[in-house]
Formats: structure tokens, sequence, C-alpha cells
């Protein structure tokens, strides 16, 4: 999703409620804060990363690391995490701004959260066990997250 598409949908999330700020340094602090929070607590398998040189955040399943998402820096760009969370960043969004509903959209963000974790743990556990099945364990997590889908 592009950060135009993003911006759309949080507008949709606080109407009757908010608006977005006009200041797009505001908006973008706002989204950095938001990729952060949801990469805390998500095991987003487009940030994980076996480089250490990478701007790590923390760890992650395995041997996996989780990197900091990287900002958009015009409203084409992808939004840097995968496409299942990014609803749970517009919710985190819309939980910063919203004067009423801030609670909804936290929940709606870790409830969206929780639901991708565990398809995460299960394609990754599911990975271990045919991994040991073939004898390959070590290598269980050697292609790149960037390969994983789900």
């Amino acid at each position: 999703m592009t950060y135009a598409m993003l911006k759309n949908l949080t507008a949709g999330l606080l109407t009757g409620d908010n608006v977005l700020p006009s200041d797009g340094d505001v908006l973008l602090g706002l989204l950095e804060y938001a990729l952060t929070t949801t990469a805390m607590k998500a095991d987003s398998l487009h940030l994980m990363t076996l480089s250490t040189t990478a701007n790590i955040l923390r760890l992650a399943q395995g041997d996996y690391l989780i990197r900091n998402p990287e900002l958009p820096a015009s409203d084409t760009d992808e939004i840097d995490i995968d496409d299942e969370l990014i609803f749970a960043v517009a919710r985190f969004i819309a939980s910063y701004l919203s004067r009423e509903k801030g609670g909804i959209h936290v929940q709606a963000a870790n409830r969206i959260i929780l639901d991708y974790n565990a398809k995460t743990y299960e394609i990754t556990e599911q990975m271990q066990l045919e991994a040991e099945q073939v004898g390959v364990a070590d290598l269980c997590y050697s292609a790149p997250s960037s390969e994983w889908t789900l």
C-alpha cells in the first residue's frame, strides 16, 4: 500500500471523529511511531533479516532480527511493512488522533497483530517441522524472509 493510500485509509477511519493533520511532518512522525509500535509487537516477515548491519529494532524468531521500517519519502512510496500489518498501522495512527474512539482503534490494531502473529507462528513452525523431517533443521531459517508468504 502506498503512503497516499494509507493516508486515505486513516482519514476514513477518523470520519466523524477527527481529521488528519495538514502538516506532513506531523503525519510522518505519527507514521514512524505507528510503524515502530507495530514492528515491536508483530513478527513482521517483511522486516525480518539476518543482517546485523541493518538498523535493528529487536530480536525475532530463530536467528532473525526485526529491522526498523523505513519511512516513505513521497506519497507514491510503499509502506515498509507487511500488507496485512498496514491496517494495524492505520489503526494506531487513528488512535493517536481520535477524540472519541482511540481505545477502539488500539483494540483493532492489536487484534490484527495477534491474528498476523498466529499465522507467522504457524508458518515458521511448519517450516521447522518439515526441515526436521528431512534432516535440514539448521537450514530452516536460511531462506530470506522476503520469500516467505502468508
